[in-house]
C-alpha cells in the first residue's frame, strides 16, 4: 500500500520539500484536493493543504473519503520552530500527553509508524550536512488522525525553511526511506529533542514510537502510556535514566510495571 505527503501552502519548509520531491520523480496529477492537485508515483500520494497541519483534524478521513485513495502512512513536511533558532532536521511522532494547546486532542497519541520515522532520522543523519542538527523530537503537537502519521521538519527560522539544500535532504528521505522492521521501543526522559533517543536510534537495531521527554512526565499515567505502546505497536521501554530526576524515573516505572510493558537496557540491543 501506498503511503500519503501532506504539505501545506502556509508553510515556507513543506513549500520547499514538496517543490523538491516533483523534481525528483515523474509525478501523476491524478485529481484536485481543495483546489490544488493531487499528485501519485509508484510509493506516494502527494495532497496540499491550505491551512495549518497542526489543526488539520481527521484530515485522513476527508482525504480518503473525497479521494477514493488508500494509504498506510502519512508523512507530514513541515517547518520547526525552536526558541534557539537551532538550524535543525528533525523527525517526531504526534500527540498531546496533556492538554492539546496546538491541535489534536488533549490526552491523546496517534498511531504511528516506528519503522519508517527510525529509519528517516538515520537518513536525515547519512544526508545531513553543516550546522544541521539531527534529532528525534518528542511526542507532541496536532492533528488528531487515526492513521500512522509523523512529521519530518526543517528548522528553526526562514532562513532554513526556503533552503534548497536542506529542502533536497528531506526530499530525498521521504523519497528513500524503507521500513525496517527492528525492536519497536518507546522512550522516556530527557529535553525535547530527545538527545539518547536519537543516539540509541542512530547505534542500534531499534524501531522508536512514542517519545515521552522529562517535561511531561508529571502528564502521564498508565492509560495514555499504554496507548502510546500501543500506537506504537511496541515490545518494550527504554528509558534516558540520566534524564529523569529519581521521583521521575521511580513513577516512569511504576506506571510500566503496571502495564505490563518490559523496561529494556542499551545492552539489550543488537548494533547496527
Amino acid at each position: 500500500m501506498k503511503n500519503l505527503i501532506l504539505t501545506s501552502q502556509d508553510d515556507l519548509a513543506s513549500l520547499n520539500i514538496r517543490e523538491k520531491l516533483l523534481s525528483m520523480d515523474s509525478w501523476k496529477k491524478i485529481d484536485v484536493f481543495n483546489s490544488f492537485p493531487v499528485y501519485e508515483n509508484e510509493k506516494f500520494y502527494m495532497v496540499h493543504i491550505k491551512g495549518p497541519k497542526i489543526h488539520a483534524e481527521h484530515i485522513d478521513e476527508e482525504i480518503r473519503k473525497k479521494l477514493g485513495v488508500k494509504f498506510d502512512t502519512i508523512i507530514v513536511a513541515s517547518k520547526h520552530r525552536s526558541a534557539s533558532n537551532m538550524k535543525s532536521l528533525t523527525v517526531h511522532p504526534i500527540g498531546n500527553w496533556g492538554v492539546a494547546e496546538a491541535g489534536g486532542m488533549s490526552g491523546k497519541v496517534v498511531l504511528t509508524n516506528p519503522y519508517l520515522m527510525t529509519e528517516s532520522l538515520r537518513l536525515l543523519k547519512k544526508y545531513g550536512f553543516g550546522e544541521y542538527n539531527v534529532s528525534f523530537e518528542a511526542t507532541h503537537h496536532g492533528p488528531y488522525l487515526e492513521t500512522k502519521t509523523f512529521f519530518i521538519e526543517i528548522g528553526s527560522t526562514e532562513e532554513e525553511w526556503k533552503d534548497d539544500k536542506a529542502g533536497e535532504v528531506i526530499a530525498r528521505v521521504i523519497m528513500e526511506a524503507e521500513e525496517k522492521r527492528y525492536r519497536e521501543i518507546i522512550g522516556f526522559g530527557g529535553g525535547h529533542y530527545m538527545s539518547r533517543l536519537t543516539d540509541i536510534a542512530l547505534k542500534y537495531k531499534v524501531s522508536i514510537g512514542h517519545m515521552i521527554p522529562k517535561y511531561a512526565v508529571d502528564k502521564i499515567d498508565e492509560n495514555i502510556v499504554k496507548e502510546a505502546c500501543e500506537k506504537s505497536f511496541c515490545k518494550g521501554a527504554y528509558i534516558h535514566k540520566k534524564g529523569l530526576k529519581g521521583p521521575e524515573r521511580a513513577k516512569v516505572r511504576e506506571i510500566l510495571e503496571k502495564a505490563g510493558i518490559e523496561v529494556y537496557d542499551s545492552k539489550d540491543f543488537e548494533e547496527l
